[in-house]
């Protein structure tokens, strides 16, 4: 594999303390699936993220270029999203920013891209001489929902790193998906000094007390490096790809796409969320801790169409 932790004068990512957590053998890129891929990132933006975490989101973006996928993440600036994007942009990488207008703009109308990574600024600037790939796409709205949909939609697999509450929200998210049934994409956390055996420790109390009828491995996948990451991804979608040709239906893409009737049913499921959010103000709106209220308004609904699809099925 491509070793880049130097390449980013930042240590290497340590690797897991629980190993009681599923993991995937390491497998040579050459044996993976050699399509482009469309990776959807989650991670930090803060800019006291810990250099151990900026080295795992710098290698990410690195392999993601290196290898030939998309990396699609929130566009920031800083924290494990700025790291990502370098490693994009070194590696003359595909990257797709998703920002929300107010991370981007000021009252001044001026510098309006200070907001998110340079590799977008030259882009739209029109300087940059490198000929990376980056197109920044800039939603709108009350709150996030826009943004989430934006990021996930078409995605063929999600990788977390270590962030904070936004990306516990990003995960959670889709995990409720994962289980529902609503994509079936690979998500898998980085899980870097352990940072995330909390997460596979709440997965896993949640089945042994019947909560969920799902695996947590089904659910969530766990590795200890970004470069194991993508391994595992690729591997995943190698095998849903010859899943699919086994059963008569090779026409199909290996990806794990939204299922759709239709509009995207999360596109109609964000719409309205988003638009009840709307009927409240903007100071409410900011002031209550509404999350925990918006995913389980999602879980219903996506619930709701689950049943719905095996009846009609």
């Amino acid at each position: 594999g491509h070793s880049v932790a130097n390449k980013a004068n930042m240590p290497s990512p340590t690797s897991s303390r629980n190993d009681n957590i599923p993991s995937a053998d390491s497998q040579c890129k050459d044996d993976a699936i050699r399509t482009s891929l469309r990776i959807c990132c989650y991670g930090s933006s803060s800019k006291s993220t810990q250099k151990r975490y900026l080295a795992a989101a710098y290698s990410l973006g690195y392999e993601l270029g290196i290898r030939g996928h998309s990396c699609v993440n929130g566009g920031g600036a800083s924290g494990c999203m700025g790291s990502m994007n370098q490693g994009c942009l070194d590696s003359n990488g595909s990257v797709i920013g998703v920002i929300h207008k107010m991370f981007v703009f000021e009252e001044r109308g001026s510098n309006w891209l200070e907001g998110c990574h340079e590799v977008f600024q030259q882009n739209e600037r029109r300087s940059d001489k490198r000929g990376n790939k980056a197109k920044l796409i800039i939603t709108d709205g009350v709150g996030l929902q826009e943004r989430k949909r934006m990021l996930v939609e078409g995605a063929d697999a999600i990788v977390v790193l270590p962030g904070g509450t936004g990306t516990f929200d990003e995960l959670w998210e889709m995990a409720c998906a994962k289980q529902i049934g609503i994509v079936s994409m690979p998500i898998v956390c980085v899980n870097i000094d352990g940072y995330y055996d909390a997460f596979f420790q709440i997965l896993q109390r949640a089945k042994e007390d019947n909560f969920l009828y799902k695996d947590p491995g089904e659910i969530l996948h766990f590795e200890k490096s970004s470069e194991e990451a993508i391994d595992y991804i690729e591997k995943e979608l190698v095998k849903q790809k010859s899943g699919l040709e086994a059963e008569g239906d090779g026409e199909k893409e290996p990806t794990a796409k939204i299922k759709k009737r239709g509009p995207s049913f999360m596109s109609q499921l964000y719409t309205r969320m988003s638009s009840s959010l709307s009927s409240v103000s903007d100071e409410e709106s900011y002031s209550q801790p509404s999350t925990f209220s918006y995913l389980v308004t999602f879980a219903s609904g996506a619930f709701v169409y689950s049943l719905i699809s095996r009846r009609e099925s």
